[in-house]
């Protein structure tokens, strides 16, 4: 053990792209970088349409322009 103290969970080598701390596979973000979203905004990531693509870039590009989580607004 590392003594760290991680989710239960298949996790990745790819970290959150927001904080960089692990996440579970098949996950936009950690945990806890997801919760801070706006809820328009988790739900909207959530759906499965043909936009899904391009909300996720949205999501890429407001987290590489280093704007906080919390003003993340998907527009499609």
């Amino acid at each position: 053990m590392t003594g760290q103290s991680l989710p239960r969970g298949a996790y990745t080598a790819t970290p959150c792209r927001a904080c960089r701390t692990p996440k579970p596979a098949r996950w936009y973000l950690c945990g806890g970088c997801w919760a801070a979203l706006p809820a328009p905004a988790r739900r909207a990531l959530n759906r499965r349409d043909g936009h899904a693509l391009a909300r996720l870039r949205e999501l890429h590009a407001h987290i590489d322009s280093e704007q906080p989580l919390n003003e993340l607004e998907i527009t499609l």
